[in-house]
This record gives structure tokens, sequence and C-alpha cells, in this order.
């Protein structure tokens, strides 16, 4: 019953999608959500696999039994991760891929409580998989990328943000923390939302 009501659901809002956006708009945001997932599969598995796999990886043998958090902390970014991925297909009309332009602003589902989830979600893939693999090797990998996505977001994507969504965008950004979430959820006058 929950999967017929998910599933018509999801065929509303990909109905309610290709009404927005033409078929050229579907295709190429198909294509460059496609390509998307490559790049996070590549950087998420493919990369740390070669990094364990390497004869000098550096294992951290105190993590000992606290290892056993990191597939849990997997599971949390993965799920971060899908559900910000579909607020960009279906609430953003657009794609997560850097550059390109979304349609709308999403202040939505996690990011109601922090602006930008879905690096969160990726840091929590890669920490976990550091303490799963307990790996030093892995955790410097993981501060490549919180020093990377910090350079981006500052210089790149929230300029960009305010240039398009002005004054919605700004109000949100005055609201919501960059990196450290929100106990309550925002809604556009900044008030709790009144809803989960």
């Amino acid at each position: 019953m929950f999967l017929t009501y998910s599933l018509n659901i999801s065929l509303l809002e990909i109905l309610n999608i290709k009404r927005i956006m033409s078929v050229k708009e579907t295709i190429r945001n198909t294509s460059v959500n496609l390509l998307w997932v490559f790049i996070v599969i590549t950087f998420a598995v493919f990369f740390p696999h070669h990094i364990i796999s390497d004869e000098n990886h550096i294992v951290i043998d105190q993590i000992g039994k606290f290892r056993f958090i990191g597939p849990i902390l997997i599971i949390i970014g993965i799920i971060g991760h899908l559900l910000c991925f579909w607020n960009f297909i279906f609430d953003a009309k657009g794609t997560p891929f850097p550059g390109d332009t979304q349609k709308y602003l999403i202040v939505k589902g996690l990011y109601w409580y922090v602006r930008n989830p879905m690096y969160i979600s990726w840091y929590l893939i890669i920490f976990g998989e550091a303490l799963f693999f307990k790996s030093l090797d892995l955790l410097l990998y993981l501060s490549f990328w919180i020093v990377w996505f910090e350079i981006k977001v500052i210089f790149f994507e929230e300029p960009s943000l305010k240039r398009r969504f002005g004054e919605i965008y700004e109000q949100y950004r005055k609201s919501v923390r960059r990196w450290i979430p929100r106990l309550t959820p925002y809604r556009k006058n900044g008030s709790p939302a009144d809803e989960p």
C-alpha cells in the first residue's frame, strides 16, 4: 500500500515537472543528473576503494569497535544525499551539478535546517568509510572535501544564489546556517515551520 502511494506521488510529481519544463530541458536535466550520479559513485566508492587498497594505506587500529558506527553514518549520508538530489530534480527543477542553473531556490526538506545538507551527507559517507576501514588516508581524503566545499560554497555558490534569487536567498541565508543545522525548520518568513 505504501509503495503504491509513493509511486502515485512520484508519478504525479514527474508529470507535473514535465508540464513545467520543456522536453529539451527534461532530456538535458536527465543527462546531467545521470552524469552527477556517475561522479558521486566515482568519488564516494571508487576513489575510497583505491585509497584503502593501496599498500601504503595507513590503518588506525585505535578506532576498534567504533568502526561499526561507520556503516550507520554511510546509510544516513546516502539517504540525505538522495533526499537532496530529489529536491534538486523536483523542487528546484534543475540538477545539483556545479554551475547548472536551477529554476527555484530549494527551501524544503533538509534545506529547512541547513543550507548545505548534500555536502554534509557527503561528509557522513566519507567519514563512515574512514571509520569502518579504520583509515587515516580516508580522513585526509575527507579533509580535502571539507576544504574544497568550503571554498566552493563561499566563493561560487553563495554569490551565484544571491545574484539569481536576490532577497529570498538573502533572508534564507541569514536564517539558516551554512553547516550547523537549525533545531526548528525554516519558513520563508524565518519562523518555525507549521509542519515537519
